[in-house]
């Protein structure tokens, strides 16, 4: 589903199907709706002091509403991309570019696809 598609300084650059990668990006919002549920586990394990604040407690359970419009928005997705025109494409390399974290490019395009490098096993967790 990708065509040549001429660009503003008269290079080609290979498109992507908009449908193609509305699902695509569902499919990543699932994950991290998934994630956040995870997180959420873990939290609820955790043994806080009786004297945390109120607005700590309320901002951790934000994470439940982080996960059900997670949910809502994959879910959102994947009727929008069922809908649309197969016709409709999108820049590859405009879309791409804009996109800091290598991995999410490698799930979002389909040629990059089966090129997905071996993640390192998860290792210890760093707070930025």
């Amino acid at each position: 589903m990708t065509e040549d598609v001429t660009r503003l300084h008269g290079q080609t650059d290979s498109a992507i199907s908009a449908a193609e990668l509305l699902r695509r990006v569902g499919l990543e919002i699932e994950g991290l709706a998934r994630l956040s549920l995870a997180v959420e586990r873990a939290l609820t394990e955790i043994e806080f002091p009786d004297h945390t604040p109120a607005g700590i407690i309320r901002d951790l359970q934000g994470i439940d509403r982080i996960s059900q419009t997670l949910e809502d928005l994959g879910t959102l997705l994947f009727a929008v991309s069922a809908g649309m025109s197969p016709a409709t494409s999108l820049a590859r390399t405009d879309l791409f570019s804009q996109l800091r974290l290598k991995e999410l490019v490698h799930n979002l395009d389909p040629e990059k696809q089966n090129k997905i490098e071996k993640r390192e096993e998860d290792g210890a967790i760093q707070w930025f």
